[in-house]
Parts: structure tokens; C-alpha cells; sequence
């Protein structure tokens, strides 16, 4: 009994021996995969601080116009209560952050003219905080994009914005038609974030006159399977989702298995199919997701992983240096995409690539570790159906439009660097943990 003991304890090893010897010695544990996502991710570089959320009030006469302005007064004067830390009050070119009872210090607003707004925005963008506007959007110049550069900003962190408009008239030396903005600075990616908060406290669908548009560089994917993808059951996956990627832990061999009735998939005729079964379903993007712009095409890129995660894996073990910047080499021939599925209906179908099939990627032992990137691949400017919500009538001048807040919505989303940033970097990521092959 010894004897076979000691020759099965020979065999294992043996095993472990020749399978590792041509390839990277990669770990169990994928409890690191989110930490080496977010360290190598661009979008993730600027992470909030959770459940510190700032408050900037315009005081402008929008604002203590209480019978006119139905959701602020009758909703979210008690939501911003509950959650707002921080109160600033923009009172002209004076920007004070004040104390005391929220909702007493929204009924206590006065009007003040020519309001730093520029100034608000860009102390917001530059903090850590999700954050909350609400104003008319009016200033001086009527035409000038002031927002531009402050939404630029807080775009390019990887973060997201949303507007909300609400109509309503004002007198001035002109009756205008105007609009109270509500614009929520938050990180869609943020378990708990703000905006979510506001949708299932304010019920936002109970005001159909409230419009609305969410500004990002992420377009939104959604997930048949508990908001994740939907993996071919042969693989056996475990699925877990965390904001725009997913790690799946695939249990079952390559040979028995994934090649047998993926790969070389046969249909109820005994026919192969041309790429196999599908190997990942019930990925969907949004096209529209991304106000100001439509997505057309997508692509996909797929990343041996073996060498990066175990070295990754290994200094945060041993709490060594993070190597701040690696080059993941590209795998072709492994994976591809179904482009039709895309142009019906936005689903991200991914297949083996059967004719070309090239498994060299495969050396890591005991496990392998790929990743799977999606990236705008083509998209086209979609802005002109926001300007009714965005832009409003001048009070001092019949006839003319305030354009500010449409223009910089406008120009922010046909900016080159947010342009170059949606195509270059990807919008949701898949990490797959295999057996070795």
C-alpha cells in the first residue's frame, strides 16, 4: 500500500512536472482578478470615495420658485436629504459650503445673479466625491460651452454623468420657457452609487415630464444571467460580475469536454457547425447607451494572461512592487466574434475560431488565464435629439435660445480625446480561468 502510495504521489508530480514545463506555473486563486483589472484599466484609475456624496445649489429663482418646480420640491428636497454630506451653496461669484438641515437649507434659497457655475464644476470634478448640481444652467454668456471642460474631465476618469432636465416658465423681461438641470457626477461601475440611489428613492418615472440622458465613455452591457454573460454549460462555469468586467472559472478538461461539444459541435443532423456551439451568450450593449452617440460595430480582442496574473498574484502575496505598466500579448486565431448577432439585436455572441483554431495560448498549468477585451470598434454622432432638453429660451430676448448647456454636451462628446479614449480602451472585460490543456 505504501509502494502505490509513493508511485501515485510519483505520477502527480510527474504530471504537474511535464505539463508546466513549457509554460507558466499559474496560481488557484482568482481572488486577485479584480485588483489586476483595476490596476491596468485605464477607467479605473480614480475611485470615489462610497456614500460621500456633495450637494451644489445654484440660488437662482428656479430654486425658491416652490409651487412651479414639481420634482425638486416634491421630491428631491427629501432624497438629497438623506444622502447629501456635504452643502454648497453657489450665491452669485460666492461659492460657501453651509451648514445645517438639508431640506431647511433648500427652503431657505435666494436669488442671486451671474453665478459661478464654471467654478462649481471644476471643484467638483476635482474631488473624489460623487456629486449633485442643481441649477438653471444660466449664465452671461449665452453661447458659451462653459460646462465643456469640467464634464471632460470627469469623463475621462472613467466616471459618469447624468442629467436630468425639468421644464418650467420664468418671468423676465420675456417670458422664457427654462429648465432646472439636475446633474448627478457618479461612477456607474460603484456598487451603491448615487444614481442608483436617486432612481429607486425619487421614482423619476412618476414625472414623464422629466428628461433625461447619461453621459459616459462605458456603454452599458447588459447580462441574461444575474447581469453577467451566459457561458456554454459544457465549461461549467462560475460567474461573477463586478461593474464593467466578469471573471469566469471554467471546471471541466479541454479534451473530454470543450473541444468535444463546443468546438466541434455537431447539429441534429449530425452536421459540424461552422464555428462550433456558442461558447459565451446573453452579453448585450446598449447601442444608445452613450448619450450623443451610436455605437455601430464592436470588436474583440483576446490576451494570454498566464505570465501577467502570476506574477500580479504573486507580489500581492508576498507584498511586493506592482509593476505599474505591462504589455499583454495579443492572442489570434482563438477567438472570434459573431459581428451579425451585433447588427441585430447588440448581443456579443463569442465563438471558438474553428477554421483557424490555434490553442498555443494554452500553457499556463495547472490553470490557464485569458482575458476577452470589447471595444467600440465604429460609432456616429447621435446629438441633435438632446437640444430640446438641453437648451432653453433666453428671458432678455424673445425669440433666442440660451445654447450653453446643449453645446457642451455637444462638443464634450465629438471631443478627439473622448472620441480616441471609447475606441482605445475596452468597454467591459471577461476573465477566464480554465484547466490546463
Amino acid at each position: 500500500m505504501k509502494l502505490l502510495n509513493v508511485l501515485k504521489s510519483s505520477l502527480a508530480l510527474l504530471s504537474v512536472a511535464i505539463l508546466t514545463a513549457c509554460g507558466d506555473v499559474t496560481p488557484e486563486d482568482v481572488g486577485y482578478i479584480y485588483d489586476f483589472h483595476t490596476q491596468y484599466t485605464p477607467t479605473h484609475h480614480y475611485p470615489l470615495v462610497p456614500d460621500s456624496v456633495n450637494l451644489y445649489v445654484d440660488y437662482t429663482k428656479a430654486t425658491e420658485m416652490k409651487a412651479r418646480i414639481k420634482f425638486y420640491w416634491e421630491v428631491m428636497k427629501t432624497t438629497l436629504a438623506d444622502k447629501v454630506a456635504n452643502f454648497y451653496a453657489i450665491k452669485g461669484s460666492s461659492i460657501t459650503r453651509e451648514a445645517g438641515d438639508v431640506a431647511e437649507l433648500l427652503s431657505g434659497v435666494r436669488n442671486y445673479e451671474n453665478p459661478d457655475l464654471a467654478g462649481a464644476l471644476n471643484k467638483i470634478v476635482n474631488d473624489n466625491n460623487e456629486a449633485i448640481l442643481i441649477t438653471d444652467g444660466e449664465v452671461a454668456d449665452p453661447s458659451s460651452p462653459y460646462m465643456k471642460e469640467a464634464f471632460k474631465t470627469w469623463l475621462m476618469k472613467g466616471h459618469d454623468i447624468f442629467i436630468m432636465s425639468e421644464p418650467y416658465f420664468e418671468n423676465g423681461t420675456v417670458t422664457a420657457k427654462k429648465i432646472l438641470f439636475y446633474i448627478i457626477f457618479y461612477d456607474a461601475k460603484m456598487d451603491k452609487n448615487f444614481f442608483e440611489y436617486v432612481k429607486k428613492t425619487a421614482k423619476i418615472s412618476h414625472f414623464p415630464k422629466i428628461a433625461k440622458l447619461n453621459l459616459s465613455i462605458t456603454p452599458t452591457v447588459k447580462g441574461t444571467h444575474g447581469g453577467h454573460s451566459d457561458p456554454n454549460s459544457y465549461v461549467q462555469a462560475m460567474v461573477t460580475r463586478k461593474g464593467d468586467m466578469e471573471v469566469q472559472e471554467w471546471s471541466t478538461g479541454w479534451q473530454d469536454k470543450i473541444e468535444r461539444f463546443i468546438l466541434n459541435a455537431k447539429d441534429g443532423g449530425n452536421k459540424d457547425f461552422d464555428n462550433g456551439a456558442v461558447l459565451i451568450d446573453g452579453l448585450q450593449l446598449e447601442k444608445k447607451s452613450v448619450a450623443g452617440i451610436i455605437i455601430n460595430s464592436v470588436n474583440m480582442k483576446v490576451y494570454n494572461i498566464n505570465s501577467e496574473y502570476t506574477d500580479f498574484y504573486n507580489a500581492k502575496k508576498t507584498e511586493e512592487e506592482i509593476d505599474s505598466v505591462i504589455e499583454l500579448d495579443e492572442v489570434e486565431d482563438f477567438l472570434l466574434l459573431d459581428q451579425k448577432a451585433f447588427e441585430r439585436n447588440g448581443y456579443m455572441k463569442v465563438f471558438f475560431d474553428k477554421k483557424n483554431f490555434d490553442d498555443r495560448c494554452l500553457n499556463g498549468a495547472p490553470y490557464n488565464y485569458f482575458k476577452i477585451d470589447f471595444y467600440v470598434a465604429e460609432l456616429q454622432e447621435n446629438m441633435e435629439q438632446y437640444r430640446p432638453q438641453l437648451e432653453f429660451d433666453d428671458r432678455l430676448k424673445a425669440g433666442y435660445k440660451n445654447v450653453s448647456v446643449f453645446e457642451s454636451v455637444k462638443q464634450v462628446m465629438n471631443d478627439p480625446d473622448i472620441t480616441d479614449f471609447i475606441a482605445k480602451t475596452p468597454f467591459y472585460s471577461i476573465y477566464i480561468k480554465s484547466l490546463a490543456k
